[in-house]
Formats: structure tokens, sequence, C-alpha cells
């Protein structure tokens, strides 16, 4: 299952806004996202028992049942084909509501090494939901386990939220007291996939499950679809749906290096929160007959699938998992197949019974979880000692964590706040964050209160620093439309608004691309005078989100004070603009106000430690 992620503007901020939670029946306020980070620190998981699951699809029907074949598409028997299948089933094209069905794939399942099934779930009463409901009870009498894969959470803002408390509340109150729900610590253990990471914002998760543990009255774990640093601190748990993005077109020995790589970094990054540990396998991935181009990552004769186990188990992850048991639509299923018989089941076994003969993984958690000595953080805190840096909403960039980490006083805020003068004034919030991603609210009572109030923060002397995760700070509106208040706000990104001066001859290659321009080579060079703590020199990067969004000199008036402190050039000495800049405006708008931008990338490609740690230092030291 491909992931597909849309961008969730709309309403998200309503949260943090009235500071409550919105699910219906809710008693108490639901913390704020710092504050809910918090909490979680205490919640680790040490000893986690061992699971080999598999994602397992309750989605297809045939016409006697349901009269109509559901997700296969053309069936034709004779030439073992199936129009929407990469491969055939041995079993033919099968009923997933049939009980002789699900039983057969409970007891091979079984037989094989598997623990559970982790379900695709669409919502309530959907044809998969229906289907769990016999996948649970067939389980039960097998001693299987199965949970439910949370494929979607449509909607935005308020009724997004209370959307996503009912669905996952009527999953665990439904079906979590069955002894064949998969659990932890007797709490029901619930899979959350990528495009619901990609639907809620960040800062709907508080609410999300605040709400959901009111009503419910107990614990539960959510174990989210992404390695990163966000998820595995909000979550209970990290795994991915799909590898074949970087296992294809490797060769045995290319992915066992790759593979040893990936999956130790993820396992570390699980142990370091605490959380629980998941790395998955996949035979082989090819989804090229229902899309195009579509992915392929070849089966390699099971050398794929081996390999993964392999360093799956030297890795030592708390549980493995296994994509898919019959997604057929992608060819990733290890279900038996005409083509291959029962050949990934076979090779499944000796390693699911390797993996699961030790009780518990073995990885130590790290001692220093934001990745700082204990010198630098005390420097930093004894930087910001009787300061506070104000945070604002949609704070989903690690430098949020790592700050909290470190012990420097943060005050989150929501955009009511930013209306109050007594509340965002820049003697009691010298640095005011922006670390979330390109939207923002203007407007929460009158026409763009909210940019005013921001622009009163500046004007009084305050630094408005932007270290987001995606291109453009302050551009999508709470209507999700572009409204780019960036320039207006005070930084000097090409595209902004800002009125332009004339400036030096090789500031002429300054633009924004969303790829470089090719052939041609990229460094930054970094004023190591004021960022003492960063490399002289570093490359633009290779591969990720190369959009560039750059600062430049031309942008501020004659009388400001524009410092670049990263500049990217080419071999030439031609300047492409700035990757971390920093602006006092002694005479241009918001008079008064400060600016300090670093592009989405500069973390990645100076050190992210090593970037915070410059960037912080430098920025107590204008004050």
């Amino acid at each position: 299952m491909l992931r597909t992620v849309k961008p969730s503007w709309g309403f998200w901020w309503v949260v943090l806004a009235t500071g409550v939670s919105l699910a219906a029946g809710a008693d108490a306020p639901a913390p704020g996202l710092l504050a809910f980070l918090k909490e979680r620190q205490a919640v680790r998981y040490q000893r986690v028992p061992r699971e080999v699951l598999a994602f397992y699809y309750t989605w297809y029907g045939r016409p006697e049942r349901h009269g109509r074949w559901v997700h296969w598409g053309t069936v034709d028997p004779a030439a073992h084909d199936i129009s929407e299948s990469t491969h055939y089933p041995a079993a033919g094209a099968y009923d997933s509501h049939d009980p002789e069905i699900i039983d057969a794939h409970l007891e091979q399942a079984k037989q094989h090494g598997l623990t559970g099934f982790i379900a695709t779930w669409w919502g309530q009463g959907t044809f998969d939901d229906r289907a769990f409901v016999t996948l649970l009870e067939r389980a039960a009498l097998k001693d299987f386990k199965a949970t439910v894969y949370w494929e979607t959470a449509p909607g935005t803002g308020a009724r997004q939220i209370e959307r996503a408390v009912d669905d996952l509340l009527y999953v665990l109150q439904r079906y979590g007291s069955s002894t064949a729900f998969l659990k932890l610590d007797g709490k029901p253990v619930v899979f959350v996939y990528g495009r619901v990471l990609g639907e809620v914002p960040l800062t709907s998760w508080p609410a999300i499950i605040h709400g959901v543990r009111q009503r419910y009255g107990r614990e539960f774990l959510l174990i989210a679809d992404g390695y990163n640093e966000s998820y595995a601190r909000l979550f209970d748990g990290v795994h991915t749906y799909n590898i074949c993005g970087w296992v294809r077109d490797q060769s045995p020995d290319q992915l066992r290096r790759s593979s040893a790589a990936s999956f130790s970094a993820a396992v570390q990054l699980a142990k370091t929160h605490g959380k629980v540990s998941c790395l998955t396998v996949i035979p082989g991935y090819d989804d090229t007959k229902i899309r195009k181009p579509g992915l392929k990552a070849e089966r390699q004769d099971g050398k794929t699938y081996q390999v993964l186990w392999e360093e799956a188990i030297r890795a030592d992850p708390d549980w493995v998992l296994v994509t898919s048991w019959n997604e057929w639509h992608e060819g990733s299923e290890i279900e038996p197949s005409w083509e291959d018989g029962d050949k990934y089941l076979r090779l499944t076994k000796p390693y699911a019974e390797q993996f699961r003969a030790g009780p518990y993984s073995r990885v130590p958690a790290p001692e220093s979880p934001a990745g700082w000595t204990a010198e630098q953080a005390q420097s930093l805190r004894e930087l910001y000692r009787g300061r506070t840096i104000g945070v604002l909403p949609n704070d989903g960039h690690q430098v949020v964590f790592w700050l909290a980490d470190l012990g420097v006083s943060l005050r989150e805020l929501n955009w009511h706040d930013a209306l109050d003068p007594a509340v965002l004034d820049a003697k009691r919030l010298p640095i005011l964050l922006v670390a979330g991603g390109e939207q923002y609210v203007r407007t929460v009572h009158q026409d763009g209160d909210v940019e005013t109030a921001l622009r009163r923060y500046l004007q009084g002397g305050g630094l408005l620093m932007a270290f987001s995760h995606e291109p453009y700070p302050f551009f999508y509106d709470e209507t999700g439309r572009p409204n780019v208040a960036a320039g207006r706000l005070g930084f000097p990104i090409l595209g902004s608004g800002r009125p332009r001066r004339s400036g030096p001859s090789e500031r002429t290659f300054v633009r924004a691309w969303e790829s470089p321009p090719p052939g041609v080579e990229l460094t930054f060079h970094v004023d190591r005078q004021r960022l003492p703590e960063l490399p002289a020199t570093a490359a633009f990067p290779a591969g990720g989100d190369r959009r560039w969004r750059p600062a430049t000199e031309a942008l501020a008036a004659p009388g400001d004070r524009y410092l670049p402190l990263a500049s990217l050039r080419d071999a030439a000495g031609n300047g492409y603009g700035d990757g971390i800049a920093y602006v006092e405006h002694r005479e241009s708008e918001p008079k008064g106000g400060r600016n300090l931008y670093v592009w989405m990338r500069m973390p990645d490609v100076l050190g992210a430690n090593e970037t915070l740690l410059a960037i912080f230092r430098f920025a107590a030291g204008e004050f």
C-alpha cells in the first residue's frame, strides 16, 4: 500500500486556539503539544515481548456473497489471471468474509511463525470492518492475534478530531476486549497508517488521544507509520509499511549494506524514546499492473526477503512486520500463489522462529536522547537563563523537542495568545519561534489580526525566527490558500513580496527552485566568525526535498543590518542566496524588528545538533 499524503490545512489551529479537547464527552482540557510531549517522556516500554505480524487485507469479495467481484477486478481462473492482482492466489480469487478462508490463513500463518495480523481498517461499518469481526472471532479460537491498520481520518479541524476520536473509540470498545486483539501489557495496540498521519496535523493528536482516553477510561497504544523524531516522541511506537522505495534496484549485497544502516537507525530512534521498535520486511513489490509507471522491487528468487529478514534480526527490534500477507494488488504477498507456491511461507518460518527465540530486544537506550553533550546542554541553558522562547502553533520541527530536552524555557502559544499584547511581548518573549510547516493563521476575529499582532511584536524589538520543516514559512493561511505573509513579517525570502533593491552583480543568480540547476556544483559557505560551531563549507543536498527558498540582501533596505550566515555559491563564486540569514530592520518595516531565517534543509546539511547550537548561541548574542 503506497503512502498517499495530502496537505492538512483547514482549521487545524482551532484545537490550540481553544486549548480544549473538541471530542464529544471530553471533561477536561487537552494539553498543548509541548505539555503532551512532556507527559509522554514518562511512557517507556521495556522488555517488549516479540511479535511477528503481517499486514492483512480483508477487502476481497466474490459475487456469490456480494453480487460482484470486490477488489479483484476481472478474474480468469483458466489463465490464472486477475486484472487487479500482480500474481494469482493459490486459493483463487477468494472472499475475505468467508470463515473457511480466514481459518486457512490463520492456520498457515501460525504454522509458519507469525503471531498476528494487522488488518486494513477504513472506518465503522465498512466492508473491511465487517470482515474484521469474523477475523477476530476466528483468531480467538486459534490463539492468534489481530489488530487494525487505521487507514484514513477524513475531515478538518474540530470535525476531524471528533471523527478520529469516535473511530478510535469504536475500535477499542468493540474489539479491544477480545482475547485475540493485539495487546502490550494488557493495553490494546492500534497501528496508524501514513495517510492518517498526513491527514491529521501533529498538533491535533494531543486532543485525539486525550479525548479517547477520557471516554475509553483505559490506556492504549498507537504505533505510527514513519521513522521520525516527532512520531517517536508522540506515539507509543514507530514502524513503516512500505520499504520498496529503497529496496528496489539493489543487489543482495547492496541491500544488505543499506538495510543494515536503515534498520539500525530505526531501532535506535525508537529506543531513544523508549518506544516500541518495529522493522518491516518485504518479499518484493510490484504495483505496475495497477499503477503507471508504478514501483517494482524484484524478489530475486527469495534473496530480497532473506536479506531483509537477516538484517532485521541483526538489528534486534521489538517486532518484525511483514508487508504483506495478501496485498495482491502490489505483489507483496507471502500467502501462497500460483507462481511461487508456499515458498515465502517456508522462508518465513525459520527466520520468525529465530527472531522469537530471544524473548526481548537487547538494544539499549542511548544515554542522551537529544544527542547533546552535558557541556553543550549546560552552556545553552546558561545563555537562556531568565529568558523564555515563545513557540507558535504547528511546532512540528525537531528544534522544539531538542530545546525542551535541554531544559530551555519555552512558552507554547496559541493564535489567541498572539492577540494579547501582555502575552506576545518582546520583553517577556525575546524570541518567537515558528517551527512548523508552510501554514499559519492570519485571522482569528478580525481580518489580519494575527498578522498585525506579530508585526506589533517585531516593532517592539522581538526576534521572529523561522526554523520550518517545509520550504516557505507563513505561506498558506487558514483557508489553505496562498497568502504570503513572510515578507510583511520581515523575512527577506525571495518571493515574499518585500520590495527589492538593486544589489551586487553576483546576486543576479539568486532564485528559488524546485530542484537545482543541472550540472552546477553548489556549496554553502558559512560565516564561521559568527557560527564557529559549523563547518566552513557544505554541499547542497544531493537528494531528498531540494526546494530552495533563499533569503537575499536585495530584500533588505540599505540601512538595515543584514548578515548572510550561510551563503550558497557555485564554483565560480556566483551567489544563489542565503540558507541562513539574520536581519535587523533599522530602516524597513517592521522597523525595530529582527528576523532569523533557517532554510529547512540546513540542519541536514550542516548537522542537526551543530546547527541548533550555533543558531541559538548566535541569537543569544544579539540581545
